[in-house]
């Protein structure tokens, strides 16, 4: 019996060595083909033309296996990540091609590469999808650096879209990473990006602990690339701080270096630091020397308009300092004026987009309506004309011919049958413009509305700047901060609107691309289960792994996250979503169903209409706009679809839709290679 339970657990053992010995193979064939792959891309890097290198590529691999192509297009698609269409064709194969085949190494750095796209195209959702994914990989193949780099990802995204929760949540993953690795060059990279990120938090305590840790490292490693940003980063610090000794000593480095490698641009802005230290300190000969050397880096070179901004208002402190009011006024005035016309900029221009589009739809109602009373005058005229010609001629033929009078008589009461016609048309026609001046007049009334709260916060700033002229440090850093706040709220209010605009004129881009339902379908609802779901539901995903369809992605993605966060708002907790989704003929039939209270058949006839409330309505904070689902059932019918809800209160809702399924064989190399150059 004891010989049986050996025998077993031998085979067990077995079964596990040749698993870790075959994924150790495939990560070796990714990894030679990967470094044949970047020698191969070298030789041809004096090509600019994106397509015929890659038909060098399809040449060069077309015997190789599915691993060692997709090392190839991960390459081809890192040097050439912009052209996302041809991009996120050869990532979709090459996730596909790399998690069939169980390597790990490789599928890591293909959603790597799936999430930069996504942070280009700013899709929160794939790209957390993509990077956790591809540190998860990275972590079962023993890569730290690719695993920190992954998250590190993620967390500067989030950092720079303000969302500084979810940003310090993963630079505490990356930063308990980098502590327990033995590899200084990871270390000092979680280091740096670690103190940047409390530093823009202006928590000053923990930026400088992790700088200092940073300088230590290096001491220790003695790798001096990241010395730059350290010392800029430090003497910032302790320049608000007032600890002017350190302040310069950090910035002097920092300098010191920029000089070495010619960077006109890093040392104007060290020197513009040490400038404004010595005019703190009222060191005069210092800022004699240091104004000097910015006036001819200034004319030398192309200086940004903020880094412009803040000379300007150095110098009028400049002037001050050597007593001399109206060159000191003079310069302050110039910096208030350039610095309200950047301010405006961004505002008046999208302003005057929607102001045109505006106008040139009351223009075109205007003509439309000079056109109505151009006819119904030219009718006017040809009655009267009918009725002079009637008199004259009954005047003539009255005692002969009374049969020609009834016939013209007649033809009088058929124009003023049509002048009826045209008058009723004209009163459709005022009906229509009163209905869209008002709702004309209610999205700039909503305009006016929002923009004054952040519009009016920027006037009161600027007026409280002006009123108190000596300001300190950190009040000058909190008013530009406030002022930031007010001209982005400004600035993204503006943006959705456009992005509203844009819909209604149909100038959303169509970009269907063949992919398999099931990995999208899953990555949607585990993004909205992290994020939304706190009813304890659950989900039952019910879609063949093998199944795919050519759809635009981005499209497809929002018809299930609209679907299916609508099924959580309102299934009750610990309920149960299914989506399931089947091929039917030609089409592939989708269900999104919930357990929830459910709605009668009259709600479910009109859910999809399109309506202007959205817009002009009183109650669209109370009950919603129910612009998700109209956003589904265009998104739908742009895949020649159709969308519908079947519904019984009390019992639950099912939201059903299809779209065409076009055949596609991923091992077919022709058909790849034509997928491929579309």
């Amino acid at each position: 019996m004891r010989f049986k339970y050996l025998l077993l657990l031998l085979s067990i053992f077995n079964v596990f060595s040749l698993t870790a010995t075959e994924q150790d193979s495939l990560s070796d064939v990714y990894l030679k083909a990967k470094s044949e792959s970047i020698e191969f891309l070298t030789q041809h890097s004096n090509n600019k033309d994106y397509r015929d290198v890659f038909n060098h590529v399809q040449l060069q691999t077309s015997s190789l296996s599915s691993v060692q192509q997709s090392a190839f297009y991960i390459q081809y698609c890192k040097k050439y990540i912009k052209h996302s269409v041809l991009v996120d064709s050869l990532l979709n194969v090459s996730e596909y091609n790399l998690r069939t085949q169980g390597c790990e190494r490789g599928l890591g750095e293909a959603l790597f590469y799936m999430g930069i796209r996504a942070a280009n195209e700013q899709d929160v959702d794939r790209l957390h999808s993509a990077f956790n994914e591809a540190a998860t990989c990275f972590k079962n193949t023993g890569y730290a650096i690719g695993e920190v780099y992954a998250l590190a990802r993620v967390a500067n995204f989030y950092s720079k879209t303000d969302n500084y929760k979810m940003a310090e949540k993963y630079y505490q993953e990356v930063l308990e990473m980098g502590e327990h690795s033995d590899d200084l060059n990871i270390k000092e990279m979680v280091y740096l990006n670690v103190a940047n990120f409390y530093n823009e938090q202006i928590k000053i305590d923990e930026a400088l602990r992790y700088y200092n840790m940073l300088e230590e490292s290096i001491k220790e490693s003695g790798n001096t690339k990241r010395l730059k940003p350290l010392y800029n980063n430090l003497g910032v610090i302790y320049y608000f701080q007032k600890d002017w000794n350190n302040a310069k000593k950090y910035l002097n480095k920092s300098l010191a270096i920029k000089v070495q490698e010619k960077d006109s641009l890093g040392m104007f802005g060290s020197y513009q630091n040490l400038f404004r230290i010595s005019l703190k300190n009222k060191q005069l000969q210092d800022a004699n020397r240091y104004y000097t050397i910015l006036n001819d880096l200034n004319a030398q070179i192309n200086v940004p308009t903020e880094q412009q901004l803040a000379f300007k208002f150095n110098v009028t402190d400049y002037h001050i300092l050597n007593g001399n009011k109206e060159k000191a006024l003079k310069t302050f005035h110039s910096y208030a004026s350039k610095k309200d016309s950047v301010s405006n900029a961004v505002f008046s221009k999208k302003l005057l987009g929607l102001e045109e589009s505006l106008e040139i739809e009351r223009r075109d109602k205007e003509i439309s309506l000079l056109q109505q009373k151009d006819e119904l005058q030219q009718a006017e005229v040809k009655n009267l004309q009918v009725v002079i010609g009637f008199i004259i001629v009954f005047i003539i033929v009255l005692l002969i011919n009374g049969y020609y009078m009834k016939r013209q008589w007649m033809k009088l009461l058929r124009a003023d049958e049509q002048l009826k016609v045209k008058q009723g048309e004209i009163i459709s026609v005022n009906k229509r413009l009163e209905l869209s001046n008002k709702s004309k007049d209610r999205i700039l009334s909503v305009i006016g509305h929002d923009l004054r709260g952040p519009v009016g916060g920027l006037k009161e700033l600027v007026e409280l700047y002006l009123e108190l002229p000596e300001l300190e440090p950190n009040d000058v850093v909190n008013l530009l901060n406030a002022a930031r706040e007010s001209s982005s709220s400004a600035y993204y209010l503006l943006e959705n609107l456009l992005t509203w605009a844009n819909s209604q004129r149909g100038d959303i881009s169509f970009k269907p691309q063949t992919t398999p339902i099931y990995p999208v379908v899953k990555r949607s609802i585990d993004l909205l289960d992290q994020s939304i779901n706190n009813k304890n539901i659950e989900f039952d995903i019910d879609i063949e792994t093998n199944l795919s369809i050519r759809v635009d992605i981005n499209m497809f993605r929002t018809i299930l996250r609209n679907l299916v966060s609508n099924a959580i708002k309102h299934s009750p907790d610990k309920g149960l979503i299914t989506v399931q989704a089947t091929m039917r003929n030609a089409d592939v039939h989708f269900v999104v169903s919930d357990e929830g209270l459910g709605m009668t058949a009259e709600e479910t006839k009109h859910i999809f209409e399109k309506k202007e409330t959205y817009y002009i309505g009183s109650e669209v904070s109370k009950k919603g706009t129910g612009l998700g689902l109209i956003l589904c059932k265009e998104f739908v019918e742009r895949h020649n679809g159709s969308i519908w809800v079947d519904s019984q209160k009390g019992i639950g809702t099912k939201v059903c839709f299809t779209i065409p399924k076009e055949l596609f064989r991923l091992h077919e190399e022709a058909e790849l290679q034509t997928e491929m150059v579309d």
